[in-house]
């Protein structure tokens, strides 16, 4: 009840990652992030000036020059199966964006729902200008066989490299029992 006296009552909106010819890239519901009044940031928001963030969910704020619309929520109604959308006076396919791509600068491409159910379709990345750019002659030439690291290894090698290298330092650094029982430098002893 304050909230409303104080004009602070939440600003509820759809945010619309992108927009094609017949397709809503609907990152889903949240609500606008912002100091202003309703009837301001509302005011803003019709008129595509409201610069801010999206509070989607419990937590994650998305700038709004990251989504293509920012649209309050009376102003786009979905369907009962949420697959369609009645918005700007025409009818539009929906399609879901899930949380990993809300930040994806690329274009993104709508697909049926991998999983079979509810939402129809699921947006993904497009990363079809990285297959364009593909060499197919740059590929390994011969066949690529995958294995561990150590398979085909002798699993006592690095012990035998080990103890090799700490004889080959020790007969190297001239250092010993000496002659008259302490240890040191081999040198020091002959020199006296």
């Amino acid at each position: 009840m304050l909230g409303w006296l104080f004009g602070r009552t939440p600003v509820r909106v759809w945010a619309i990652k992108q927009i094609d010819d017949a397709t809503l890239h609907l990152c889903g519901e949240g609500r606008l992030e912002s100091g202003q009044k309703r009837k301001q940031m509302l005011d803003a928001l019709r008129a595509g000036r409201f610069h801010g963030g999206v509070r989607m969910g419990a937590g994650i704020v998305i700038n709004t020059r990251q989504l293509a619309s920012v649209v309050p929520s009376e102003d786009l109604t979905l369907s009962d199966n949420g697959d369609t959308a009645q918005w700007q006076g025409r009818r539009w396919v929906v399609s879901y964006v899930p949380q990993r791509s809300w930040l994806f600068d690329g274009p993104l491409v709508a697909e049926p729902n991998p999983l079979g159910g509810p939402p129809a379709l699921v947006s993904r990345e497009d990363v079809s200008h990285i297959r364009r750019n593909v060499r197919q002659d740059a590929a390994p030439p011969g066949e690529v066989v995958f294995r561990p690291v150590n398979e085909l290894e002798d699993p006592e090698k690095d012990l035998r490299t080990s103890i090799e290298q700490a004889q080959h330092w020790r007969k190297n650094a001239r250092r010993g029992w000496r002659k008259d029982g302490t240890w040191g430098p081999l040198d020091e002893v002959e020199r006296e």
